[in-house]
């Protein structure tokens, strides 16, 4: 969801504190702290804001007026990083920077993760002093009447049950669902959970590609919650499952505790840029907020605190337990960037032009004698890679040799689309010659790709090659030179080319992937080849 401004999208709790002790001013004049809490905290913040507001705080000897917004942490994210001046991947449309008065001074998402997110775009985002206010294990929640089928015994989700939950989801007997993991905590650690245990091992990558596709989607925690049926199971804060069941349910939430363990750890981020004043405030107000006293208010509602204890108030049951967790925040960046990448790879449209080679070295056998021809591993490399694209993707084939030609034009992958591409694979035969124009063929693809850009999609160049370039007229600097002319930060195109047999040049592959941000990889053994095909759309999207 776009959002113009953070004023239009969120309500306004504003707690005022005079001026002078007996007034009856409203502090229209003194220093305004504006706070963004994740809508699950929130009505706690606005509790403990109130408390403090009580005291009558004053910054340089000015009051100070508190206002407390609910905020989807994935709309203040990406209005941060319309403020510096970059963007981030949160399923919206990027938006205007925004004017100065709209930007909150005090940000509290439900992770850690979205300031590690932030600081990729801008690392001078935050004033250096983020502190865990509250915290929340992620959980699976689960219908009561389908936990003891997924539940081992020990109230914990890991490999076993995983198992045990993608045997029902290929059944039909349970529904996966999960908010968006790029504009939720919760569903990236499910995605996370779903893609440990499941790839133990590299041809095990299929696998998650089909269970993050079974997945039911939604755009945030309020839609999720509101789907729930007798047999979705969907990655949730353990707050959000106590916060279900208060509600008095129909069909009531258990909280299975996932392993490895995620927390969900709400830090108190200070937005840099902002007045001294401003600043000062959103100081006081951390103190305040994590104060001993206002811990109440934050187990009532079901958070435990930041150190994963609980306080009296806290409604355990269903999963929920009194005894402390370990707090284990997701903040590791590569780990975040990972699970993103393999998300919006097997779940985004993609956008593919591929290039098979046809010289005639590729008849030659793949390894010793008995081995499939090169040919024969590259046509069921293509073949069984269109399984994995979506229906929504676009692919086109191309053939090279000595010179290049269009085989099947770029176009959405409909059931007709798919048709073509699995003939003219199958017909594909190699030629007279062993004369091989690569270089021109992967700049005019690339050329040509780029020309047809189109935002929200993988737009990827996929090379097959069992050699290399051998036709004169271009030399490799000039093939990169031209490519680093023809790159376009605003439209993105990577190249990713996959060398077969012992003929390739490793070395000249890695420059042309490196040119445009690609990968290349060298595959000597055909079993290993869809796999790394697997890979390597997967870790250039």
């Amino acid at each position: 969801m776009a959002v113009v401004g953070i004023l239009g999208l969120i309500g306004i709790t504003v707690v005022g504190v005079r001026a002078v002790a007996g007034g009856d001013g409203n502090c229209d004049s003194g220093v305004r702290l504006v706070v963004a809490a994740d809508p699950d905290i929130a009505p706690a913040v606005r509790d403990a804001a109130a408390r403090w507001s009580a005291t009558k705080p004053r910054v340089s000897g000015d009051c100070v007026q508190v206002q407390v917004r609910a905020a989807e942490p994935a709309d203040v994210a990406n209005q941060l990083s319309a403020r510096a001046g970059g963007a981030i991947n949160v399923a919206a449309t990027a938006l205007p920077s925004p004017a100065d008065a709209d930007v909150p001074t005090v940000w509290i998402p439900d992770s850690t993760a979205w300031l590690v997110r932030m600081q990729a775009v801008s690392r001078a985002a935050f004033e250096p002093d983020a502190t865990s206010v509250a915290a929340s294990p992620v959980t699976l929640a689960v219908p009561e009447p389908l936990l003891s089928t997924l539940d081992a015994g020990g109230g914990t989700a890991g490999a076993p049950q995983v198992a045990a939950l993608l045997s029902k989801v290929a059944g039909k007997q349970v529904q996966l669902a999960s908010v968006d993991p790029r504009r939720s905590t919760a569903g990236l650690a499910g995605a996370g959970l779903l893609y440990d245990s499941i790839v133990t091992e590299p041809k095990k990558l299929v696998d998650v590609v089909k269970a993050y596709r079974s997945i039911a989607v939604t755009a945030d925690q309020a839609a999720l919650v509101k789907s729930a049926g007798p047999a979705q199971v969907a990655p949730m804060s353990e707050q959000a499952v106590i916060a279900h069941n208060a509600g008095g349910p129909a069909v009531p939430l258990a909280a299975l505790s996932v392993e490895p363990p995620v927390t969900l750890d709400y830090p108190y981020a200070t937005i840099s840029g902002k007045p001294r004043a401003n600043i000062e405030a959103a100081g006081l107000f951390r103190t305040a907020l994590t104060a001993e006293g206002n811990r109440d208010v934050f187990a009532k509602l079901g958070f435990r605190a930041a150190d994963g204890s609980t306080s009296a108030g806290f409604p355990a049951g269903r999963g929920a337990a009194t005894a402390p967790v370990t707090v284990k925040p997701l903040a590791e960046a590569q780990k975040i960037n990972d699970i993103l990448g393999y998300w919006n790879a097997t779940t985004a449209p993609s956008r593919v032009l591929t290039l098979v080679d046809i010289t005639s070295s590729v008849n030659r056998p793949m390894g010793g004698s008995g081995s499939p021809s090169r040919l024969q591993v590259l046509r069921k490399t293509a073949t069984d890679g269109l399984g994995l694209f979506t229906d929504d993707s676009e692919l086109g084939l191309w053939a090279y040799g000595s010179g290049y030609q269009e085989v099947v034009p770029l176009n959405p992958l409909n059931q007709g689309q798919r048709a073509r591409l699995t003939t003219a694979v199958a017909a594909a035969k190699a030629g007279p010659s062993d004369v091989c124009g690569l270089y021109e063929t992967v700049l005019s693809a690339y050329k040509a790709l780029k020309e047809g850009y189109k935002e929200g999609r993988s737009n990827t160049v996929v090379v097959f090659t069992d050699g290399s370039n051998s036709k004169p007229g271009m030399s490799l600097e000039t093939l990169k030179l031209e490519l680093e002319r023809a790159t376009d930060p605003t439209r993105p195109v990577r190249v990713v080319l996959l060398g077969v047999g012992p003929d390739v040049k490793q070395q000249e592959l890695a420059e042309i992937a490196a040119a445009t941000g690609g990968r290349s990889f060298v595959v000597t053994d055909p079993e290993q080849i869809g796999n790394i095909f697997l890979q390597a759309l997967i870790r250039t999207s």
